[in-house]
């Protein structure tokens, strides 16, 4: 009898128990390197503006998780095909992607999309990033495979500029914009302000250039493979809101 007790006692402890004991299958969260939003670090764990949100998120729910390095391209084909339990870090929203896959709430906002440009490279007073990419003279560079947001994006597809889009990382187009080989390249204010100050150019060869008609970025989520399931999304979501909560006091 007291055997049947204590049987009964421990599976009502375990159903009421916090969510950290639970036994679940560990989700692979993947992240690729953007520095100031995503850092790998010496044991393989990610840093950065929205990789600290997410590892704080997913242990604030309960949710048993390991980093993984992924090629961006490489985490949406997982995240498509459903296969297993995969979750990835600093995603915009995009109804494609809602079409596969679950989305959090918001992690982070983007500051809105900069240039950084030529000391030299002047632009008249108030000009908009529309009339930028309407000049055909000008060059610019695009690390391409990054995304700048729905406002960037619908004005890339009227540009007249000559954008040469490259799979160089930022620092290496940093480095050809000082060089005078582009006259600028598009980055995040959070990215601009990170490499203006990396001392990967001489001082005072490049400036930001900010445009009256970009506001703040779009927010960025963790996305997430549909067989995570809704019931860890709303965990997810929750904890997220209690971190944005106790941030704001």
């Amino acid at each position: 009898m007291k055997q049947t007790l204590r049987r009964g006692l421990g599976v009502l402890l375990a159903m009421a128990w916090p969510w950290p004991v639970m036994a679940q299958q560990p989700v692979a969260l993947h992240y690729y390197e953007r520095p100031p939003f995503m850092v790998r670090q010496g044991d393989g764990s990610a840093v950065g503006l929205t990789a600290d949100r997410a590892r704080h998120a997913m242990v604030r729910a309960g949710i048993p998780f390991r980093w993984v390095l992924t090629p961006a391209k490489r985490q949406l084909g997982l995240l498509r095909a459903n296969r297993g339990h995969d979750c990835a870090v600093g995603w915009f929203r995009t109804p494609q992607r809602q079409a596969y896959a679950l989305y959090s709430r918001a992690i982070y906002q983007d500051r809105g999309v900069v240039l950084i440009a030529r000391s030299q490279f002047r632009l008249p007073a108030g000009s908009t990033l529309e009339q930028v990419l309407a000049d055909e003279r000008l060059h610019l560079l695009y690390k391409d495979g990054l995304t700048y947001g729905s406002y960037v994006q619908s004005k890339l597809r009227m540009a007249r500029a000559d954008i040469n889009y490259t799979a160089m990382e930022q620092p290496q187009l940093l480095r050809m914009v000082a060089a005078g080989r582009a006259d600028a390249m598009f980055a995040t204010r959070e990215e601009a302000e990170m490499l203006l100050t990396s001392g990967e150019t001489g001082h005072g060869a490049l400036r930001l250039l900010a445009f009256p008609d970009v506001g703040a970025g779009d927010t960025r989520h963790i996305l997430c493979s549909r067989r995570v399931g809704d019931a860890l999304m709303q965990r997810l979501d929750a904890a997220i809101a209690t971190e944005i909560r106790l941030a704001l006091h």
